[in-house]
């Protein structure tokens, strides 16, 4: 099974990786595929890191993705991250500290990515890369 499918199974169809933004069970508009990809790789982490999608689980993720080295173009993680350590110091150096040893997958190409197992995003996100076949 590729990642895409263990993905949609852990989310249950909530991620926002979906083609269109729904709300209440209706579609309100298609998201861009630029997005879709980046929120995509954001639900992998989700799911590997196991943090949920609740406020907790989402300032953990942002501080793992920091630490774990998501791109300086993605600001917007790097905006948020002082307002985590602000409040909750002890969980944003934590959360940073565990993505320090591993890898994020923002870099990745996206329909690379897609094709890849669990086991091999497990393996990229711990060594940085994937495994030889």
């Amino acid at each position: 099974m590729n990642i895409q499918k263990h993905v949609e199974n852990y989310m249950g169809g909530k991620g926002l990786h979906e083609e269109k933004l729904t709300l209440f069970g209706r579609p309100l508009f298609r998201i861009p595929k630029f997005f879709q990809a980046l929120l995509f790789k954001h639900d992998i982490h989700h799911m590997i890191t196991g943090f949920g999608t609740d406020l907790l689980g989402e300032a953990k993720l942002l501080c793992w993705e920091v630490g774990a080295g998501a791109p300086w173009w993605y600001f917007e993680k790097y905006s948020k991250f002082p307002l985590v350590f602000l409040f909750m110091p002890r969980l944003a150096m934590e959360m940073y500290k565990q993505g320090k040893g591993q890898n994020c997958l923002y870099d990745v190409d996206d329909a690379a990515l897609r094709s890849k197992s669990l086991e091999e995003v497990e393996h990229f996100i711990k060594f940085g890369k994937f495994p030889e076949s």
